[in-house]
């Protein structure tokens, strides 16, 4: 495990999402002079520990709290908005209210919203390495967004499109990995060990550090080089649903949503679906054929108007003018 030079990062080893710590460091980020006092300022906070995830690598912070117990009992619970790493590798904590340095808190990370970003991201692992065996397709970059999250794909040499059939393999192969519950394992390995494990294939590519390297092991499916959080096992990442692919400029996009997401998203489909059947009073399977064949009606339609017009206008009396 690489030597700690500022917070203890917990997430790396630990699913614990409460902690205590205690502030190390504090700064004024920013003020309103027009505000109300207080209101507007804009603190960072580091702690000598952390179960608060920085943004990073594609995968968006954790939020929260840190709550504060006076000497008399009183406590004061003070939101994390979000969480940043600088280059210098310290983790610091935005809020609104300022904390002394010594101070002992307890932080409690929004439990919501780092499960869904666990989930999102082991499935983009999962997907990523699916893809790339039977695909041999490459993940080039990863976006995790706020109601679904994408891969760019770098097709091999001679397959210029991903078909339907393509995505429909990919995806039950994947949701039958999540089934089989495969576990999520973290190691620390040394960079020689780390270039040794490139070399034989075991892992893609590395990141531009010396080491330490935190590597990721899906059992039986990869091993990743990676910083970010995790679940602890696939059956925790729920359903993959690939929703849609397009073309962009590094390749192909495809668009997805894992767990509560996918069950969110299903749910979404279905009602708009079942909305529009019951618009068109037919049944929800037949609405591909009635909406094909209101579309239908309307092309001829507007031909059949197109024709009478140009009709009625050959019609018209031709006036001459007067002397």
């Amino acid at each position: 495990m690489p030597t700690q030079t500022s917070a203890q990062r917990l997430y790396y080893d630990s699913p614990i999402l409460e902690f205590t710590a205690h502030v190390t460091d504090i700064h004024l980020v920013a003020k309103d002079p027009a505000a109300q006092p207080d209101s507007a300022q804009l603190w960072q906070v580091a702690l000598d520990r952390t179960a608060f995830y920085p943004e990073g690598g594609g995968q968006p912070c954790d939020t929260g709290l840190l709550i504060a117990t006076a000497p008399s009992g009183a406590t004061l619970e003070i939101p994390v908005e979000r969480v940043e790493e600088d280059e210098a590798g310290e983790v610091w904590h935005f809020v609104r209210k300022p904390l002394a340095a010594g101070t002992g808190i307890s932080g409690a990370v929004d439990i919501a919203r780092r499960t869904d970003h666990e989930q999102q991201h082991s499935g983009q692992h999962l997907l990523s390495a699916i893809f790339l065996r039977e695909l041999n397709a490459r993940t080039v970059s990863f976006h995790l967004g706020a109601e679904s999250s994408t891969i760019d794909l770098a097709l091999p040499e001679g397959m210029d499109k991903l078909s339907e059939d393509d995505l429909r393999r990919v995806e039950e192969i994947t949701n039958r990995a999540v089934y089989e519950n495969r576990p999520l394992i973290t190691h620390w390995v040394e960079r020689t060990l780390a270039e040794q494990m490139l070399a034989r294939g075991d892992l893609r590519k590395l990141p531009p550090l010396e080491g330490p390297f935190r590597i990721v092991q899906m059992q039986g499916i990869e091993f990743n080089a990676c910083g970010g959080t995790h679940v602890r096992s696939t059956g925790e990442i729920g359903s993959i649903l690939l929703r849609r692919v397009e073309k962009v400029r590094q390749g192909w996009r495809v668009e997805f949503v894992c767990g509560l997401r996918a069950v969110r998203s299903a749910r979404r489909d279905y009602t708009l679906l079942d909305t529009v059947a019951r618009t068109l009073t037919v049944s929800r399977t037949d609405v591909p054929e009635r909406v094909t064949k209101i579309l239908e009606d309307k092309k001829s339609q507007a031909k059949e108007i197109k024709k009478l017009t140009q009709e009625l206008a050959k019609a018209q009396p031709r006036t001459t003018p007067s002397a």
